[in-house]
């Protein structure tokens, strides 16, 4: 599938702010799951932008603002082409992972944590694995879709994975951080994935629970995860939608946990409180 993607992202300050250093990662990542064929970045008001490529293969820019300012507004928009049209198929055996690699994407991290109460509910998991990864973490996505509700505005980018699991809900982000915690917790290699999801199922969007909307819109920011195995190689799963991540998903950055990899951060100079806003627009092309 060739895809549109535009994401505009917009601070702004309650008063003037200066000499304002943002960090952001919005892409491109071309891997063996897509290519990206084009990629702008603009900001406003004029800054500086530097690219350069962090630890884990994923594309950034230093955004760099020197004046006094109002407001920053940053605009990426993206062409990409999806390539995953099998997601269940078998890859040619994968290689062994690296002795980094394995230390990232097996211990727990900030927060996509493990205690006792994580390692249960993977634990009848366990024998499955031996038998293959790839199935192994199926199973875990499906069995925590139905532990967690999706419920926007219940957790934060500062959730962890225990929080998320004793809290019983939370958003795509918190139902992949358990994911990943699980797996890793019975020997899978996970990472957290951010992206979007293209196109979604209305019907299944309409859903609600307790007055909460089950699934999020079609179309905006998501995250899901990448699971690793000898025969399937990294391969998608997203629990929050219970399903294996196919061409409708376009991904930005790959990372141990959502700390990793968040769309903007930074710092500036002066005493403001700042509102933000996103706005996610996609487009199949073809």
């Amino acid at each position: 599938m060739r895809v549109g993607v535009r994401h505009v992202t917009r601070l702004t300050y309650s008063a003037p702010v200066s000499e304002e250093l943002l960090e952001t990662r919005l892409g491109p990542l071309s891997d063996a799951d897509q290519r990206w064929e084009r990629f702008e970045l603009r900001v406003r008001p004029t800054g500086m932008l530097r690219p350069y490529v962090d630890g884990f293969g994923n594309s950034g820019y230093i955004v760099t603002l020197a004046g006094t300012h109002e407001f920053i507004e940053l605009t990426a928009e993206s062409v990409v082409t999806t390539l995953v049209s099998s997601p269940s198929a078998r890859k040619e055996p994968a290689r062994q992972l690296s002795p980094l690699e394995r230390f990232d994407f097996l211990l727990a991290s900030r927060l996509a944590t493990i205690d006792p109460s994580v390692a249960e509910l993977a634990e009848p998991h366990r024998l499955a694995v031996e038998e293959g990864a790839f199935a192994a973490s199926q199973g875990l996505s499906h069995t925590i879709h139905g532990l967690l509700d999706y419920r926007p505005g219940m957790t934060d980018t500062g959730t962890t994975a225990v929080e998320a699991l004793q809290g019983g809900g939370g958003v795509c982000q918190d139902f992949s951080h358990l994911l990943i915690a699980a797996c890793r917790s019975v020997g899978i290699p996970a990472r957290y994935v951010s992206g979007y999801l293209i196109d979604g199922d209305p019907a299944a969007g309409d859903e609600t629970r307790e007055g909460w909307r089950r699934l999020p819109p079609p179309g905006a920011s998501h995250s899901w995860v990448e699971t690793f195995s000898l025969d399937h190689g990294w391969r998608g799963l997203d629990p929050t939608h219970d399903t294996l991540v196919d061409d409708r998903y376009v991904k930005m950055a790959v990372g141990r946990d959502y700390a990793d990899v968040p769309p903007t951060r930074g710092v500036f100079r002066g005493a403001a409180a700042s509102e933000l806003a996103v706005e996610v627009t996609t487009q199949p092309l073809d």
